[in-house]
């Protein structure tokens, strides 16, 4: 009779045990803050000749809304952001049409393409630090 006291009073504080730590863990969850970015719009022509103008820039840990718009000389063809696929796909162009490239601007650098087809017809630019907490 004892042992099977001595059990069941194990069996109550680990079932109050998990209560406890699961009431914690929920509540944590909820206190996570969300941090809204800064909205960064830009524009863009896509003409005969390629982008105008060639390089768009966009600052660093921005929310951007990017809009390339066809001009009416403009090909035809899928507009692509190399670097950024993961996050923007691939976007019809032709004359006339605008379409929007809309990503967080995490990764800083120069090296980013707008391809068309085959051919690179633009370039982003994303000004910033590559560092966490920015050049010293």
């Amino acid at each position: 009779m004892k042992r099977f006291f001595l059990i069941a009073m194990i069996a109550l504080a680990t079932v109050a045990l998990l209560d406890r730590v699961l009431r914690r863990s929920e509540e944590s969850d909820a206190a996570v803050t969300v941090i809204e970015l800064p909205v960064h719009t830009a524009e863009a022509e896509l003409t005969g000749s390629g982008l105008q103008p060639p390089k768009v820039r966009v600052p660093k840990d921005h929310q951007v809304r990017l809009v390339i718009h066809g001009a009416p000389e403009a090909p035809e063809g899928l507009l692509t952001l190399l670097g950024y696929e993961d996050r923007c796909g691939p976007v019809d162009m032709g004359p006339g049409l605008s379409r929007a490239f809309t990503f967080v601007s995490d990764r800083p650098g120069d090296d980013f393409a707008f391809r068309l087809g085959a051919q690179i017809v633009g370039r982003l630019e994303i000004t910033g630090s590559h560092l966490e907490e920015g050049h010293e």
